[in-house]
């Protein structure tokens, strides 16, 4: 199982970089064939702020993109999950939101954690962090 962070989605949802637009599109379309694909509120959340921010898209255009990513198993937020939050947040250092997505991560029961931002190698309890675009 894997799951996204929302810097990834967001290559697919705002047509920036062409070449890690593929990757991502690559990404996604084998966590959906393989049913093996999570996300949580929060990143959808920072996807739309960031097509908000950066792109003119409508409104319209925005829902449609963001239900584009219906395919994926979306992880609802919880007490629960804000608490192991602090807890990785406490034991790792990291900041708070990157704490959130790995324990929505390891809710799902996910070993991979894809995101552009969060240390490609490092290790958070179970959940290993991938850069799918370090290679790039």
């Amino acid at each position: 199982m894997v799951f996204f962070d929302s810097n990834v989605l967001v290559y697919i949802a705002i047509n920036q970089d062409t070449v890690k637009k593929k990757v991502a599109l690559q990404l996604v379309a084998s966590a959906i064939e393989n049913q093996s694909g999570y996300i949580s509120l929060q990143v959808l959340r920072e996807v739309a702020n960031c097509m908000f921010k950066k792109s003119n898209d409508s409104i319209e255009h925005i829902r449609e993109t963001l239900s584009g990513f219906d395919a994926l198993d979306c992880l609802d937020e919880s007490r629960d999950l804000l608490d192991r939050a602090i807890k990785i947040k406490d034991e790792y250092g990291i900041q708070f939101y990157d704490a959130m997505i790995v324990a929505a991560a390891e809710a799902a029961g996910c070993e991979t954690l894809y995101s552009e931002d969060m240390g490609d190698g490092q290790i958070y309890g179970g959940i290993h962090i991938v850069n799918p675009f370090k290679n790039v």
